[in-house]
């Protein structure tokens, strides 16, 4: 008898609801529909429009329930760090600040560790540095004039609020707390010595919970109401993480790909080196208790950039064309990093490019091709950077990189990386966030009896695209001369 689990997964730029039918022995998934997740530009701040989520969500809840009867179970993921404050009464004090908001500035950080010690504040959450981390944001709200901190009762992460909005229930789910560099690393739970110095009070915050639970049942959705709101691993990289069909014999890595690329290792216990903390790797939960442990790298956000401002007269070019267009141009013509600040912002993406080639002494791309290939090849750049990184730090040779979600499909995409990391790559599943989703969903509901049973049931229910290198040597050569770019664009 076949069941249907929902999996609400929002990324920083799009959403889906997608169902993953599971008939016993394998499971399939397949869209019920999709939405543009864009910021909203208020006074000149961006903001997650939650209200358009909401609705879109509910929508596509509705059409799966219309589509395939009876539902088993629902479960959401979204991206990391970003929260809503909300007051005693479970209204939501402000819509939440978007990650790349002009407010989350490398200068709050920058307080942050002065007040707690920036070493000191890595041994405790073993948390890479980064600007938008919830500690920072947070701690810039403190400082806002007419700070919402005094006015709250809760801070809900961006799926914990979904979820309550769904089902009336609270909770800080933990792979989704784990990206807020303010878990302590030993404990897993708040290190609320080092948010009490921050002056982030405690009663915002309730104890994580693990994925595969129960929160509630789904109510607003007309046929869907009393169907079991599932808690899963709420960071969409956690639930991605979740659905590696790895050989558990083997020794492998992964990278999940979306906006961002994830690119790291499961570990047992932390790595707190001081090679560690100088290269700013991070420790996030996943769903099996382990650590993700990992760098978050630029994925394809300049990609989406790219053809959002080529798109900007209502008449964006397909990714296939552009594909197709940059396989024609000109290897490793313009070299760029994918981490230079001023791609970080949203807007002007080819005007970004060009001073970053003007700035490093390269010639500038003139076509859409070119800046299409500019973009991928920096992008995997930073992979083979990073991959070589983990091998380092964890004194281990990984044999295989799993590769999944959406860039698995861009074949220029997989084998640049397979060419640049000098490593067999194995692709799938695309939709990898959305069904490891639904796993945490039948871990829940006692379809399956552990995540190790899910991986297996991945293995069963997908065919893995393989990557062999062919090219490394041209991948070498031009890495060397990546390096010394990113450097003389520091100067």
């Amino acid at each position: 008898m076949k069941k249907t689990f929902l999996s609400v997964d929002l990324g920083a730029g799009s959403g889906r609801v997608i169902a993953a039918v599971y008939d016993g022995s394998k499971i399939t998934m397949e869209t019920v529909n999709r939405f543009e997740n864009t910021p909203v530009n208020l006074n000149g701040h961006f903001y997650w429009n939650v209200p358009s989520l909401i609705s879109s969500i509910r929508a596509g809840l509705a059409e799966a329930k219309a589509k395939y009867g009876e539902i088993a179970a629902a479960g959401v993921d979204t991206w990391g760090v970003d929260y809503a404050l909300m007051d005693k009464c479970g209204r939501m004090l402000s819509l939440p600040y978007a990650y790349r908001d002009a407010r989350n500035s490398q200068a709050n950080m920058d307080e942050v560790c002065g007040k707690v010690g920036r070493s000191n504040l890595y041994k405790v959450t073993g948390t890479q540095f980064l600007g938008f981390n919830t500690l920072f944001q947070l701690y810039a709200e403190t400082r806002e004039t007419d700070s919402l901190i005094p006015k709250a009762d809760r801070l809900l992460f961006m799926p914990d609020l979904i979820n309550f909005m769904l089902c009336g229930e609270m909770a800080n789910e933990a792979t989704i707390a784990s990206t807020s560099q303010m878990i302590d690393v030993d404990t897993r739970g708040w290190a609320f010595d080092l948010i009490d110095q921050v002056g982030i009070p405690a009663r915002l915050l309730s104890h994580p919970v693990q994925p595969g639970k129960m929160l509630g049942k789904v109510r607003g959705v007309p046929g869907l109401e009393g169907v079991p709101l599932a808690i899963v691993g709420s960071h969409d990289t956690a639930s991605a993480v979740a659905s590696v069909p790895a050989n558990p014999d083997s020794s492998w890595g992964y990278l999940a790909t979306g906006t961002w690329a994830l690119l790291g290792v499961e570990t047992a216990k932390p790595v707190l080196s001081d090679l560690s903390y100088k290269l700013s790797y991070t420790h996030e939960g996943a769903v099996n208790g382990k650590f993700r442990y990992l760098k978050n790298c630029t994925g394809m956000w300049m990609v989406q950039e790219l053809r959002r401002a080529w798109g900007a007269g209502g008449n964006a070019p397909s990714f296939d064309d552009l594909m197709r267009d940059a396989q024609q141009a000109e290897p490793f013509r313009s070299l760029i990093d994918p981490d230079y600040p001023e791609f970080q912002t949203p807007g002007r993406m080819p005007e970004k490019i060009t001073a970053f080639c003007n700035r490093t002494g390269q010639r500038v791309p003139e076509t859409k091709g070119q800046f299409y290939r500019a973009a991928m090849e920096g992008i995997v750049m930073r992979y083979r950077e990073v991959w070589g990184e983990l091998e380092k730090l964890t004194g281990h040779k990984r044999d295989v990189l799993h590769m999944i979600g959406g860039a698995t499909k861009d074949e220029m995409h997989c084998r640049m990386a397979t060419d640049a990391l000098n490593v067999d790559i194995a692709c799938g599943p695309a939709e990898g966030a959305a069904m490891g989703n639904a796993l945490a969903q039948m871990v829940a509901t006692g379809d399956l009896a552990s995540f190790d049973d899910g991986r297996r049931l991945i293995r069963n229910s997908i065919e893995l695209t393989h990557w062999h290198p062919e090219n490394t040597e041209a991948w070498d050569d031009a890495f060397v001369k990546w390096q010394a770019r990113r450097e003389m664009s520091k100067g």
